[in-house]
């Protein structure tokens, strides 16, 4: 009796549990709802920015067009000044026209192969440094190439920006003017403020054994130059410009050519000197050697010695020995010069 007691206690808490778990499993639901707020999408993403180191960098700072001429039969030379060592591109539309590298303080000089046929043309300028830094010039290079023989072409430079508007540098009559004639030794004239003398050209006379020089000079009344330390000769300075002869036999190993630049008192106001081969200057017979001077183009000294800045190729041709790449010389150096007349 006692054991029955017990199973029916046992069976009575098993259905309690039973109804228990069945109550609370089929109770209805009745969870309040709550409105949830989603934050906007300003208010979450004003995290900074991963920042990425550029690989190309393009900026219009550092390119100067500073000698654009184009022929009546289209042949094209630009030269100006940019990044230093850096690789130069002329382009055409899509098209790179020319590629050419600038020297150790930036100048350049770009000839295409190619002339440029009758047509309009709209040229473009990007150079790229050794890092890989791309600089695109925020001025273009117009140029209207009419075909016919003689006419000479139209050329024009547009700033990019919108800001000076196309500046005609070329046209027909634009160049006939030969007095308005602009050339290096101006522009060095004309930056320079004090004192300065600068020797541009030695020529060696053979016959009467003599050494010619010739050169610039601001702020000055007289030049005295010389060779082997003494000064032998002097002469007045005209127009910024001067031109002595030293007589006097040259040795065969390098010395140095100098000149004085004397002010009304007699004092030195400025020197300029260069060192010469004697046996490089007599083997010239005759020829002129031109100084290369700062910020100087082979175009340049071919346009204003010669006529044809792209007569630069018969200067590159007598100069092998010291030209491995045309579009870099340096200051100092001396270039023997052809004759006038091409032969």
């Amino acid at each position: 009796m006692k054991f029955s007691k017990v199973m029916f206690a046992l069976l009575g808490g098993l259905l309690l549990s039973i109804i228990a778990l069945l109550f609370v499993f089929f109770q209805p639901n009745t969870i309040e709802e709550k409105e949830v707020i989603v934050p906007l999408v300003k208010e979450v993403v004003d995290a900074k920015p991963i920042e990425v180191k550029p690989t190309r960098k393009e900026t219009s700072e550092t390119i100067k067009l500073e000698v654009i001429r184009v022929r009546p039969d289209g042949s094209l030379v630009i030269a100006g000044k940019g990044l230093p060592n850096s690789k130069v591109e002329i382009i055409s539309g899509a098209t790179v026209i020319a590629t050419t590298t600038s020297d150790k303080i930036g100048d350049f000089v770009a000839v295409p192969k190619k002339q440029l046929k009758g047509g309009e043309y709209l040229l473009s300028f990007r150079q790229t440094n050794l890092k890989g830094y791309v600089t695109i010039a925020n001025k273009s290079v117009a140029i209207n190439v009419s075909g016919y023989e003689g006419d000479i072409p139209i050329v024009a430079i547009i700033d990019n920006e919108g800001k000076l508007g196309a500046r005609v540098i070329q046209a027909p009559g634009l160049l006939e003017n030969k007095n308005k004639k602009v050339t290096k030794k101006n522009n060095i004239i004309e930056e320079r403020k004090d004192p300065y003398i600068a020797i541009m050209a030695i020529t060696y006379d053979t016959k009467v054994g003599q050494l010619i020089l010739s050169g610039i000079a601001r702020n000055g009344v007289q030049v005295n130059a010389g060779f082997s330390g003494k000064e032998t000769s002097s002469t007045k300075i005209l127009n910024n410009e001067w031109s002595l002869s030293i007589p006097g036999k040259l040795i065969s190993g390098k010395q140095k050519v100098f000149a004085v630049l004397l002010g009304k008192d007699g004092k030195t106001l400025s020197k300029n000197s260069i060192s010469i081969s004697g046996k490089a200057i007599e083997n010239a017979d005759g020829k002129t050697f031109v100084i290369v001077q700062k910020g100087d183009a082979l175009w340049n000294i071919a346009y204003e010695r010669l006529g044809l800045g792209n007569r630069y190729v018969d200067i590159v041709k007598l100069n092998k020995d010291k030209i491995n790449n045309p579009d870099l010389i340096y200051p100092k150096q001396l270039f023997v010069i052809p004759s006038q007349n091409k032969n």
